[in-house]
């Protein structure tokens, strides 16, 4: 009886997300026991690339009043599966060179490596360790100026479980992160991060789990933040106690919810303390065979692009749906959205202070096409929205996407 899927359990409790159900362009998953290198090619457009407000936003930083962009993305990779007995070992690395049209200044190679080792010691005991990396351009969601701010972000973690009795397990697990900007002015968001995870699940026969774990988060930033004339430094340490339920309602219908208390003390100061309760709760329905449909709604404390100590209380929902048209076609429609509240975590006055808490929204329809087993083929059209909940702001982003991929 297996005890875990061969994913990570730290990585699996960070969030509880909705089933996957559109791949990513630049993944190859290889086949068991293979070595599959693999190329892509993608070309897409941005109606407002850097996500600023308006015409005359983009005239006042001096690039003319033309929000929009071209890029072009060359992709090539290795996507490694291999078993020796009882272990299991992946990894994938892949460079992308990324060519924008007008702004090439932001020309950038996008670099990401993983690798897991899925360890076992008899039929009861097993885990993972492995490795992460990946430099790329950070978003401009928080970020609206045009420089190339490559963010790199390196994770080093390991767990393990243990089966002691049919019905129950036990898990444990040490994760390592470090994140880093090139731009001087994004320093302060520098960081690095220890976390530490213990957990207790129930598995009953139906295939459902009801379980609980504890973390402890430590983040050191090393470089202060300048707020109000003084130096800020922004680390913290945050407890959680949550309980996790996965349950098997039907075949075809599955319910998660992973919520609980979760508690984070600033080094400094202590206004920005936040104590209090982070839910998410989703729900995965597969009425047929060639369709699959995914609801989930979370309110929770996060982070400016998920990674800074600048932190919001978010309130929102997804769905995303998936259609198997036919053995070569997919078609898949995607919504999300999120309002955010920083009004705790920096004081005001100051960027992201209450002022700028906003609403986000994001919908994104794809075309999936397999005309061999080697190659596909994706056709997306997206629309994000910010909009700014107490002052006019935010941005519209428009965007098609086509991009392939051949594995060897």
């Amino acid at each position: 009886m297996p005890i875990c899927s061969g994913v990570p359990l730290l990585a699996v409790a960070n969030d509880l997300v909705p089933t996957d159900v559109m791949p990513p362009p630049d993944v190859i998953v290889a086949a068991p026991d293979s070595v599959k290198p693999y190329a892509g090619y993608g070309v897409s457009y941005d109606s407002n690339l850097l996500g600023l407000q308006n015409s005359a936003a983009a005239q006042a930083m001096g690039i003319g009043s033309d929000l929009s962009d071209y890029t072009r993305r060359a992709l090539f990779g290795l996507a490694i599966d291999k078993s020796i007995s009882q272990q299991h070992l992946t990894a994938n690395v892949s460079v992308a060179k990324v060519d924008y049209d007008r702004f090439q200044q932001l020309d950038h190679l996008d670099k990401n490596l993983a690798a897991n080792w899925n360890w076992h010691v008899g039929p009861h005991v097993e885990g993972n360790a492995g490795i992460t990396y990946s430099q790329g351009l950070t978003p401009f969601i928080d970020f609206h100026l045009l420089e190339k701010n490559l963010r790199t972000q390196e994770t080093a973690y390991v767990d393990g479980s243990w089966l002691f009795h049919p019905s129950w397990r036990v898990h444990a697990g040490l994760v390592h992160s470090k994140l880093s900007y090139d731009l001087d002015s994004q320093r302060p968001a520098d960081n690095s991060q220890n976390q530490t995870e213990v957990g207790l699940d129930y598995l009953a026969a139906t295939g459902s789990t009801v379980g609980v774990q504890l973390r402890h988060t430590r983040a050191d930033f090393p470089n202060p933040e300048q707020i109000a004339g003084s130096e800020v430094f922004n680390g913290y340490n945050q407890d959680e106690i949550k309980g996790k339920v996965d349950w098997m309602l039907s075949g075809k219908t599955k319910l998660h919810f992973l919520g609980g208390w979760v508690s984070r003390k600033q080094d400094a100061p202590s206004i920005r303390d936040f104590s209090g309760i982070n839910s998410r709760v989703a729900a995965d329905w597969s009425p047929t065979g060639k369709i699959d449909l995914t609801v989930a709604a979370f309110r929770e404390i996060g982070a400016v692009d998920d990674l800074s100590t600048v932190y919001s209380m978010n309130h929102g929902g997804s769905i995303a749906s998936a259609w198997q048209y036919s053995e070569k076609i997919r078609l898949v429609a995607q919504f999300k959205y999120q309002k955010r509240d920083f009004s705790q975590s920096i004081e005001t006055g100051t960027p992201g202070s209450p002022n700028q808490n906003d609403v986000l929204r994001n919908t994104a329809l794809t075309m999936i096409y397999n005309p061999t087993l080697h190659w596909q083929v994706q056709l997306s059209g997206i629309r994000s929205t910010r909009a700014l909940t107490s002052t006019p702001g935010g941005f519209v982003n428009n965007g098609v996407m086509l991009n392939t991929r051949y594995a060897f």
